[in-house]
């Protein structure tokens, strides 16, 4: 009998312990922690412990966590605005925490363990690259560096065009520690780039947009396009038949139609300015003859109205012709078109269908019969 009660005490006694093994979970005080100070202590098995602290500020902070035991640990804001996933101690992890809010940093499991919370400096840009030129109207990228988190960098950084006219510029963060300032030309001079960390440095960047164009009528007088940003100007021209400029002015009376360029030399640049100068007569004659190739009868062409002008294409003013005219189609009947024919600046031929005349600025009629002139 003494030996069956004792084989029950035993199975008892076993069986509470077991059910006293799965069902433990002891949570230890709520810790105060202040940041840059390490904490240890030791936990039995599931038993956690959690931190709490306030951020005044926003800032990235780097989390220590060390264990002799495999550990795991949680960060997030009282609220769950803000939270991180699970990390396996030991660890060592940087992280952006706005400010304003009270965070747990809980830690659970078994083992002996140390923490610290501390800031670290979010503050530092860096590149390599100073100096950009641009010569063509597509962007153009540089790399930069950063320390601490990149949640902290989109956040924390400020960019600027002291001559938004010549170019702007966007960055993007590609990770932590780096990214990319991506510039947008709009106009030949030169501005300057900055990118500042908020409380931290500033880098700039100097960028000259050396190329752009310019579209003219024959016979034109007025000043070249004067790159923005620059002083001391001395102008030249690559054909003075075409167009003659004056050197420190930079007006230009066009003489001939074709392309021409005009440099710009101020600070040691060159800009240059690609021109093409329209000839009124000869664009008209060349339209009414790619009209007289494409429809069906040219022998029953119908012309209405006829302009030169000027009609604003991509920002610029840009010589045109206007054609209001009819031809057959494949039944016999007359349809009407308008179109507006141009020279791009590297004299390319082109037109448009528009619905009337009234976007063409400073037009003038012309005759019909001086078109058909061979």
């Amino acid at each position: 009998m003494k030996k069956i009660t004792s084989i029950i005490l035993t199975v008892a006694l076993v069986a509470t312990c077991f059910i006293g093994y799965n069902a433990k979970t002891v949570k230890a005080a709520d810790k105060a922690l202040t940041l840059g100070v390490q904490y240890s202590g030791s936990l039995s098995s599931y038993e956690t412990v959690t931190y709490t602290f306030t951020m005044t500020s926003s800032s990235n902070v780097q989390v220590l966590v060390g264990s002799n035991n495999e550990q795991l640990w949680t960060l997030r804001s009282t609220d769950y605005s803000v939270s991180f996933s699970t990390q396996t101690a030991p660890s060592n992890v940087a992280c952006y925490l706005p400010k304003g809010k009270t965070y747990e940093l809980t830690i659970k499991y078994s083992g002996k363990y140390t923490l610290k919370v501390s800031k670290i400096a979010g503050d530092k840009i860096s590149s390599k690259g100073k100096k950009v030129v641009i010569k063509s109207a597509d962007s153009k990228s540089v790399g930069f560096t950063f320390t601490g988190t990149s949640d902290y960098a989109r956040d924390n950084l400020r960019i600027k065009s002291s001559v938004p006219k010549v170019a702007k510029a966007s960055f993007s963060v590609t990770g932590n520690n780096s990214g990319t300032i991506t510039i947008y030309p709009y106009y030949i001079g030169k501005t300057v780039i900055s990118l500042s960390m908020v409380g931290g440095n500033t880098i700039k960047f100097t960028v000259h947009c050396t190329n752009g164009h310019w579209y003219v009528a024959k016979g034109s007088k007025a000043k070249a396009p004067k790159p923005k940003g620059v002083k001391k100007i001395k102008w030249s021209s690559s054909k003075k038949k075409r167009i003659k400029i004056k050197k420190k002015s930079g007006r230009i009376k066009a003489k001939k139609g074709g392309r021409c360029t005009l440099i710009a030399k101020a600070g040691g640049f060159k800009y240059k300015v690609r021109v093409y100068v329209t000839d009124f007569k000869k664009l008209a004659k060349r339209t009414y003859r790619e009209i007289k190739d494409v429809v069906n009868n040219p022998d029953k062409l119908k012309l209405y109205n006829i302009y030169k002008g000027y009609y604003k294409m991509n920002g610029h003013k840009v010589p045109v012709v206007y054609f209001d005219y009819a031809s057959t189609n494949s039944y016999g009947a007359y349809v009407r078109n308008k179109i507006i024919a141009a020279y791009d600046d590297v004299g390319t031929w082109g037109y448009r269908y528009v619905s009337n005349a009234n976007n063409v600025i400073k037009k003038k009629r012309i005759k019909a019969k001086t078109v058909k002139k061979k």
